[in-house]
């Protein structure tokens, strides 16, 4: 069970586990209410400028001290694309526009089950500083991705598409001509 509930929210009675709505979940048999565990959700936001993308060193657990994509929990008044935008800010002192929603996954945290949602953006102002729960924030190009300290699978996917899209695209020189 849930230690969040062990008790109704509603009449303070225990709460057991029983087959409703599909799944065994807590239930109230005294006032019938049914606790769903809901997912979580956080966005991210792969920045690129150029030939080269965003990331932070995380200072917080899971993953201290790796490399990952700006990102967090989307809150109650936000959209996920909002989400990329404010953590983007927060922990890289830059302003960014999303561009497009590029995937959603299960995040692989068993503590906090739920979604990702990764964005593709841009910068559109501020000043490169770490911030909030990060120790550095640095642009990598290519050849630069510190690919065994990369935080989460979700980070190595990204990386992957960004360079594969810049393959796509071809020598920097043949993507600038007019």
């Amino acid at each position: 069970m849930n230690a969040d509930y062990r008790f109704c929210p509603r009449c303070g009675q225990p709460l057991v586990e029983k087959f409703a709505f599909g799944h065994v979940r807590p239930v109230c048999e005294q006032c019938g209410f049914v606790y769903f565990r809901d997912p979580k959700v956080a966005a991210a936001v792969l920045v690129v400028d150029e030939d080269r993308a965003l990331l932070v060193r995380r200072g917080v657990d899971p993953r201290l001290g790796c490399w990952a994509l700006p990102a967090g929990f989307v809150e109650a008044d936000e959209l996920p694309e909002q989400t990329a935008a404010r953590e983007a800010l927060e922990e890289t002192g830059l302003e960014v526009a999303i561009d497009r929603l590029v995937n959603v996954r299960r995040m692989s945290n068993p503590d906090k089950p739920g979604f990702l949602m990764v964005y593709r953006g841009h910068r559109v102002g501020g000043a490169l500083r770490p911030g909030d729960d990060v120790t550095e924030v640095r642009w990598f190009a290519p050849n630069e991705i510190p690919w065994a300290e990369l935080a989460f699978e979700s980070t190595h996917d990204m990386m992957r598409l960004w360079l594969a899209e810049l393959e796509a695209q071809g020598p920097q020189e043949e993507r600038a001509a007019p």
